[in-house]
């Protein structure tokens, strides 16, 4: 059993603005050929809350920088880029 001062799991720090919309592309790009992934998949690879990285995959739709590939389990993909 840990004692208090040990950590069980390495802290997370505070991302700055835009950060994490980073990390969840560079994710969805690396990760392109395993399908589309939920907020959930990501935010354990990440090591993020599942709602933090849902508001962010929403962020980045309408952005047009992922797609929506499933709507039930709503699931994502990095969007196509236009003129190829």
């Amino acid at each position: 059993m840990p004692t208090k001062t040990e950590k069980t799991s390495p802290a997370k720090t505070r991302l700055s603005p835009g950060e994490l919309d980073g990390l969840v592309l560079a994710h969805l790009q690396k990760h392109k050929d395993d399908g589309p992934l939920t907020a959930s998949a990501i935010a354990k690879w990440i090591d993020r809350s599942a709602g933090v990285v849902a508001n962010c995959l929403a962020r980045l739709t309408e952005a047009g920088k992922v797609t929506q590939a499933k709507k039930v389990p709503r699931a994502f993909v990095v969007a196509e880029k236009k003129g190829r």
